[in-house]
């Protein structure tokens, strides 16, 4: 079993086995790899007579009501023995208003993949260099003989697919590639998936990405570009923050980037950064100064700025990255 500590599953496995009632959280601003993680846990243990309360911080994305049991988020409150299990987050803060009742839960377990995950909980089950969350809770539900059922296989390819990028971004390693044969084998359709996670947006999304990319910046010599969405653009777009998902993955497009930048106006003093690198510029450790984190080449951070302040910081970081890139001895 790629990637799973045997002494983990089995502490797992003991808590899985002594508790009836479980809450899943997956992290603010949630993904397909968070909440896909979250639906298929839940599918699992609910057909092991468990019972499931599903959550995220809401609101909880529209983008991703095709996923099985996604009608079930945010619906029932968990009782306060419930045993907690997170997905996909790197630290408490990642779960905003639901942080308080994950930490006094009797037992918290988290599964995670991101490099900037500093530990926390009672078990943690974390594989940097698992492609995404999903994929390794996989693993973890193979490991312990749980039922993966259609719905489940479909979010754990959903999570796959998207945290890949479409099996485009760095992380797309035969490890990924043979988990999402897996899932195909147990009842994902490929297909589907990715006609629901790329191909099914709004016209609201076709306007939004053309006018952040068509304003979109370049400096360093076409190695640092950013786009920016504030409240005016998406007023004008007829959007919700949510449709500025794949927007990042735009920028990265340009054939000389380095660093691309996507800059979210969240609040009057909020400001929420994505980042996207190529080799030579490790995007965890360039957020993590603004109290961010994530991985090698995909990372972010909320900044309590406004944009303009806040786009300096990290710009000028990212500049000085770029440039400290140009100097190191080929």
């Amino acid at each position: 079993m790629t990637g799973l500590d045997p002494a983990i599953v089995a502490a797992i496995g003991r808590i899985l086995a002594e508790s009836d009632d479980f809450l899943l959280v997956g992290h603010k601003d949630a993904d397909a790899d968070s909440l896909g993680s979250v639906l298929a846990m839940a599918d699992a243990l609910e057909r092991s007579g468990k019972r499931t309360y599903p959550w995220v911080p809401p609101p909880v994305p529209r983008l991703l009501r095709f996923l099985p049991g996604y009608p079930l988020v945010n619906q029932h409150l968990a009782p306060d023995h419930a045993v907690a299990m997170t997905f996909d987050a790197g630290s408490p803060s990642r779960f905003g208003e639901l942080r308080e009742r994950i930490e006094r839960a009797p037992k918290l377990v988290v599964i995670d993949h991101h490099r900037s995950n500093g530990g926390f909980g009672d078990v943690a089950l974390v594989d940097t260099q698992a492609p995404a969350t999903g994929e390794l809770l996989l693993r973890l539900l193979q490991a312990l003989g749980l039922p993966i059922a259609h719905g489940a296989a479909t979010n754990l390819y959903a999570a796959l697919l998207t945290d890949t990028g479409g099996f485009r971004h760095d992380n797309t390693t035969a490890r990924a590639l043979r988990c999402g044969a897996e899932l195909a084998e147990l009842g994902a359709d490929p297909a589907w998936i990715a006609r629901m996670a790329y191909k099914s947006q709004p016209a609201s999304t076709l306007r939004l990405h053309a006018l952040v990319t068509a304003a979109a910046r370049l400096d360093c010599d076409g190695r640092l570009v950013w786009g920016e969405v504030t409240p005016a653009v998406l007023e004008e777009a007829g959007a919700a923050m949510e449709e500025t998902e794949g927007l990042i993955d735009i920028l990265q497009s340009l054939d000389t980037f380095v660093i691309a930048c996507l800059f979210k106006v969240t609040g009057p003093k909020a400001t929420k950064v994505s980042v996207r690198t190529r080799v030579g510029v490790e995007a965890h450790e360039l957020v993590a100064p603004f109290g961010g984190g994530g991985h090698a080449r995909a990372a972010g951070a909320d900044l309590a700025q406004p944009l303009e302040p806040a786009r300096s910081l990290v710009l000028d970081a990212c500049r000085r990255a770029i440039g400290q890139l140009a100097a190191a001895p080929q």
